[in-house]
């Protein structure tokens, strides 16, 4: 993988918080990793947020995208897996600009790079750097590069790595994500103790791509019931 050190506005540290068809009949790999993923993580992390958005606030939400992006939205429901990196991040960036994700939502969903987590701040205010080591190729499947000393790093991503489903490929980042905080959090220091033990970075990374990938399906089902 290529990685390399990105702005520390990006880096939320310490404090944290289908069918080939269409999607919106189908679920993802994580209604099975959900259980699995609270007993492997120590802080009990809720991974999927609760949409705040009611009925009313989507319709107008839809109603304020621009046709490109209610387009992309219109092929990724019929189960086309047509879209281009460009055309995600677009529509994600519109989401943001109109209040519906956050930033860190946003570039935790980008189509161009992965942002990764390098590790977080102890209660006494000490930084811990993760165990980068197990970030693998076959993991991220990403480019190999240098890791520099920072607190934060972005990971290019394969050419190969973008299928023009949005939705899989989101999946397929947080089952990453999954699975380094898994391998962490049953990383033990040489006196048998836990060696990490604030995996809220990671947590936040997941939950951004989760909040999203619902945001997305609330919109196809709120387009559907109001016939747009």
């Amino acid at each position: 993988m290529r990685l390399q050190g990105y702005d520390s506005v990006f880096t939320n540290r310490a404090r944290g918080t289908s069918p080939a068809g269409g999607r919106k009949a189908g679920t993802s790999f994580l209604d099975q990793l959900k259980s699995a993923a609270s007993a492997a993580a120590p802080e009990q992390a809720v991974d999927v947020l609760e949409l705040t958005k009611t009925d009313e606030g989507l319709r107008d939400l839809l109603h304020k995208l621009t046709p490109a992006s209610r387009d992309v939205l219109d092929r990724m429901e019929a189960g086309k897996k047509d879209v281009s990196p460009d055309e995600w991040t677009a529509l994600c960036k519109e989401l943001e600009a109109l209040g519906a994700i956050t930033e860190e939502d946003f570039q935790s969903t980008r189509a161009d790079f992965h942002i990764i987590p390098f590790g977080y701040e102890d209660e006494n205010g000490n930084f811990v750097q993760y165990d980068m080591s197990m970030l693998t190729d076959e993991l991220l499947n990403l480019y190999y590069g240098q890791r520099p000393g920072a607190d934060g790093l972005w990971a290019c991503l394969k050419a190969d790595s973008w299928r023009g489903d949005p939705l899989a490929y989101l999946d397929n980042w947080m089952e990453s994500l999954y699975s380094w905080r898994s391998d962490m959090a049953r990383a033990k220091n040489e006196d048998g103790t836990q060696k990490f033990d604030n995996f809220s970075p990671i947590t936040n990374r997941i939950n951004s791509c989760q909040k999203v990938a619902d945001l997305v399906k609330a919109l196809w089902k709120c387009e559907e019931g109001a016939g747009l």
